[in-house]
């Protein structure tokens, strides 16, 4: 009777770790608004210490707004692509830990430094920013149609990698922590 009744729970057990670990596949996420928006260089004050002060940068911060149906995913990345002055940029960033939620939002920035050699010195407007196309993944498998932030295909141009910064890499990292889920550390 023991060996049944502890075979019964173990069975259960089982049954509720799969129930919980629902499979994550087409469907899984779905992909929302894409939102590109110049933005300046966050200023932080010391207490103590020099102050340098240096002109504050134009960044460009790249939101997409999406949503998660399974009750807990273990991980998303999402690809950027980025069409600025007619050169595609890539980046990507890998969330983990992802509840199930209908605000969540993914973001990327291109720094100012690389904003100024795309532009060749002048300021990013918004017509300078062409388009941008997100994607997501689950283990390899897309999960949605990519999201754009105007309807059109990826050109045929070439791909600029190294670009396109998670937030961990920027002096955003510690702005909005609540905002975003937490970046799978790549050591």
């Amino acid at each position: 009777m023991k060996t049944y009744s502890l075979f019964t729970c173990a069975f259960a057990a089982l049954e509720l770790a799969a129930l919980a670990q629902a499979p994550v596949g087409p469907g899984a996420v779905k992909l929302g608004k894409v939102q590109p928006e110049v933005v300046k260089t966050p200023e932080f004050s010391l207490s103590s210490g020099p102050t340098k002060r240096s002109k504050l940068g134009q960044w460009l911060d790249v939101e997409l707004e999406y949503e998660t149906k399974p009750e807990e995913i273990d991980e998303l990345t999402f690809k950027f692509t980025i069409l600025i002055e007619k050169k595609l940029l890539d980046g990507e960033v890998t969330y983990v830990n992802i509840p199930k939620e209908r605000n969540h939002y993914a973001v990327m920035y291109v720094a100012p430094r690389s904003l100024e050699k795309l532009t060749g010195g002048r300021p990013l407007t918004p017509a300078s920013i062409e388009n941008v196309w997100v994607t997501v993944t689950h283990q390899g498998q897309e999960l949605d149609k990519p999201a754009a932030f105007k309807p059109s295909q990826v050109p045929n141009l070439p791909h600029l990698p190294g670009m396109v910064l998670n937030k961990d890499e920027t002096p955003f990292a510690p702005l909005y922590y609540d905002r975003y889920e937490a970046i799978k550390k790549t050591r």
